[in-house]
């Protein structure tokens, strides 16, 4: 049986006992219905003793609204990829975006950068709005983690608006359009450990967007002579990065 594994946003250490934050204590209580005496696996993004790992826990109390849990042991877990990369993804619609999110978490994406761009469906965005936005795709992001097993916690960045990109680039620094000439072959004679990829919304790039990246040193590259959607895209070429120079080999 597969444990109920969640991240707590504290520092851990064994013997330590504490109460579940609340929004965990429905799910634990309501949802999975455990009971005392259940085992859980608890992260928090930190290392302990200079490791990377996880930490097993057992319900010592609970009731509806309270959930207390001892820390039993620690385990060193590092599942990180070898290779460090960048996804800018272009704000896609709401279910799209979150796709794209928890995917590129469970293919081993070191960090997340939404952008605005011509054709971004989300423009005018007040504080507030945009503050529960960015808790949203965080939401599906610290999910991921939990279900992917990563013991390392990925943040969803501030939303940059494109021409922002020009102030992180790295080693390769790839784009993805429909309409470029190389394809992910001519990837097999280059060598990197950190990429950053830089993907349209729905509607894609604008052709000055294009250009843009184009002058900063992005490569454009084709995944193939079908068109895919942009939750599709940032899957595909994650997976070929993996598997030409990352854990997926």
């Amino acid at each position: 049986m597969r444990l109920s594994r969640f991240f707590i946003n504290e520092t851990l250490s064994l013997g330590m006992s504490l109460e579940l934050p609340p929004h965990l204590v429905n799910y634990v209580v309501n949802v999975l219905r455990l009971k005392v005496g259940a085992d859980l696996v608890l992260f928090n993004g930190q290392d302990y003793k200079q490791k990377i790992g996880e930490f097993s826990a057992i319900i010592t109390a609970m009731n509806k609204r309270y959930c207390t849990i001892s820390i039993t042991a620690f385990t060193e877990k590092n599942i990180e990829s070898s290779i460090t990369t960048h996804l800018f993804q272009g704000i896609s619609r709401s279910e799209r975006m979150d796709y794209t999110i928890q995917k590129a978490v469970e293919l081993g994406i070191t960090h997340i950068t939404p952008v605005f761009t011509e054709r971004s469906n989300l423009k005018k965005l007040n504080d507030k709005q945009l503050h529960k936005k960015i808790q949203h795709w965080q939401g599906v992001a610290t999910s991921a983690c939990e279900q992917s097993g990563r013991s390392q916690l990925i943040i969803v960045n501030t939303p940059i608006y494109f021409k922002q990109i020009s102030e992180l680039s790295t080693e390769l620094n790839l784009l993805l359009s429909p309409t470029a000439h190389a394809s992910v072959a001519d990837l097999k004679s280059m060598s990197a450990n950190q990429i950053n990829i830089l993907i349209g919304p729905e509607g894609g790039l604008s052709e000055t967007e294009i250009l843009y990246a184009k002058k900063l040193g992005y490569l454009d590259i084709s995944l193939g002579k079908r068109i895919l959607r942009t939750e599709t895209a940032g899957l595909v070429i994650l997976t070929i990065l993996q598997f030409l120079w990352g854990d997926l080999n």
